[in-house]
């Protein structure tokens, strides 16, 4: 008979092995971002005031030395410092940390190099791996995954910090190649194919050259191993193919991070939309089959609240469900399943009808709701324009339905931090302490953390007075202090996260930060329904249900 000890001890193995694997996929989504960044201050020549200064630089200097748009800069700057490269000093000024000094006289060349030439390539690297055939294409990713299985040539190192730096520097090369790679691999089907074989790369219908290149990178990062002609997935690539969605959304604003030294020195007003209203800078597509199988988990949490909210007595029951920022429709599809299936008011809709509403600012996503609402048989749906930043419109929107907007519950997920952007009417810079650590930017001009607290507070507090009777329920994306992200550069994908939406226009704080300003706005979090992933310091996503004070 086995004992315990013998039963907990693979299984202890199996989750290292998962946290190696989600450790790697962390750093690639890391360099997704700090390689293009890197590269962009680096032709710049941003980066040689840090190199040659014995002491900090202020931030003015860099700007005024290369014209950047102030904003992102800021972002960018931050990006280095949640690395463990670049010190910030109190007054703004920035040095390189001993980290960052063995990066910069290493690693920007490298960065550049694959920036200009795999980059533009990587945007349609999933139509190339199963079009036509691309001749410079293959040899250029031939060379590079040779360079991947050396190692990126770089040497090795007997001094522990050196020798971290330039394993760290090499994962962020695997990534800019690995994760676009996964990304092509699973939304065209393949890698689920690769993970039930052995099989062999002729049955998967691609170009041969090039799916063998992506097969050799994948050897040599230990996911994929050779049986003669066949390829198949060791256990560490089981996993890996398992969570490949992880790699999407970062991959998904590869088109922004293309236009980054425009952004950062040029104009930052480029075109976000074309006339059609589809979007430029980045893949949204893309970006909604990446946040997918993330989001399974936190709206499984979400469940469990409109659950406790739809079994109490009718009288204290919301008349129905509003989603601000509905997207496709799907979350209210769900969420209607899940009242339906699963409560005390899903036994009673003959007499009790749920009513649900979805508004969202676009055209398109609006008529893609009510065909997933339809589809779902929902009985009793409203689908109207629906502006974040104005809820008094959303109220009016709804009386013309003969809906009051206090009497229903108001969802959301994922939109508050996408706000478009409103300056403040009335705000003096530095009339409140900041407790963010984030830097903002809004077409590249540069907002200060206290005016973005500010921002936020006045926001919620818009949405209060609607709030009073069943609540807000908020699922959010936050960032966290660079010193933490640094200590922890395998544990958590704030990096990516902070680079991806900084350079958007996108308002990430901590999730402490967040919750002090709903306090200030008004709102009272339900501990009992609160949730944070991971359930620690390192916490980037929150579901929190408020209701007004």
């Amino acid at each position: 008979m086995r004992s315990t000890q013998d039963a907990v001890a693979p299984a202890a193995d199996a989750d290292a092995d998962k946290a190696a694997v989600r450790a790697t996929v962390f750093t690639h989504l890391a360099g997704l971002v700090i390689a293009p960044t890197v590269s962009a201050l680096y032709e710049r020549g941003a980066l040689d005031p840090l190199l040659d200064a014995r002491g900090p630089v202020p931030f003015d200097d860099i700007v005024e030395r290369t014209h950047a748009n102030r904003g992102y800069l800021r972002v960018a700057l931050r990006l280095l410092r949640a690395c463990g490269w670049l010190a910030e000093e109190p007054r703004g000024a920035y040095a390189l940390t001993r980290r960052g000094r063995i990066v910069m006289t290493l690693a920007p060349p490298l960065y550049a190099e694959l920036t200009s030439y795999f980059l533009p390539k990587a945007l349609y690297l999933e139509e190339a791996l199963f079009g036509a055939a691309d001749e410079p294409v293959v040899n250029l990713l031939r060379e590079l995954a040779q360079r991947a299985r050396d190692g990126w040539r770089i040497a090795v190192s007997d001094d522990a910090v050196t020798a971290g730096v330039r394993e760290l520097v090499r994962g962020h090369l695997d990534g800019m190649l690995i994760g676009p790679a996964m990304v092509a691999l699973a939304r065209t089907g393949a890698l689920a194919r690769i993970a039930a074989g052995p099989i062999e790369p002729a049955e998967l219908s691609g170009n041969d050259a090039m799916l063998r290149c992506l097969f050799d990178l994948l050897a040599a990062r230990g996911w994929l191993r050779r049986t003669g002609v066949a390829v198949e997935l060791t256990p560490a690539g089981h996993y890996a193919a398992q969570i490949a969605s992880a790699y999407g959304v970062t991959v998904s604003y590869l088109p922004t991070f293309a236009v980054l030294p425009t952004l950062l020195f040029g104009n930052p007003r480029i075109p976000r939309v074309d006339p059609t209203g589809f979007e430029i800078l980045v893949n949204r597509a893309m970006n909604v089959w990446g946040s997918g199988g993330a989001h399974r988990t936190y709206f499984r949490r979400l469940d469990q609240v409109v659950i406790d909210l739809f079994n109490r007595p009718i009288a204290d029951q919301p008349r129905g469900i509003c989603d601000m920022g509905c997207g496709d429709g799907s979350l209210l599809a769900h969420l209607y399943r899940v009242v339906a299936e699963h409560t005390e008011r899903g036994r009673m809709l003959d007499r009790h009808p749920l009513v649900i509403v979805g508004a969202d600012f676009n055209k398109v996503a609006r008529r893609a709701t009510k065909q997933t609402l339809r589809q779902a048989g929902i009985p009793a749906f409203h689908v109207i324009p629906g502006d974040i930043n104005r809820p008094a419109q959303l109220a009016g929107d709804l009386e013309a339905l003969d809906l009051d907007v206090h009497e229903l519950l108001h969802i959301r997920s994922f939109l508050d931090h996408n706000r478009p952007y409103v300056r403040l009417a009335s705000y003096a810079a530095g009339s409140r302490p900041a407790r963010t650590s984030g830097a903002f930017a809004h077409l590249g001009d540069e907002i200060t953390p206290d005016e973005q607290e500010e921002n936020l507070v006045r926001h919620l507090r818009r949405w209060a007075p609607y709030c009073a009777r069943y609540g807000l329920l908020v699922l959010e994306l936050h960032t966290l202090p660079p010193d933490l992200t640094s200590a922890h550069l395998d544990r958590t994908p704030a990096v990516a996260y902070d680079g991806t939406h900084g350079f958007s226009d996108q308002y990430l704080v901590e999730l402490p930060v967040f919750l002090a300003c709903a306090r200030e706005a008004g709102l009272r979090a339900h501990e009992r329904f609160a949730a944070a992933f991971p359930p620690s310091e390192l916490a980037t996503v929150s579901l929190n249900y408020f209701t007004a004070s």
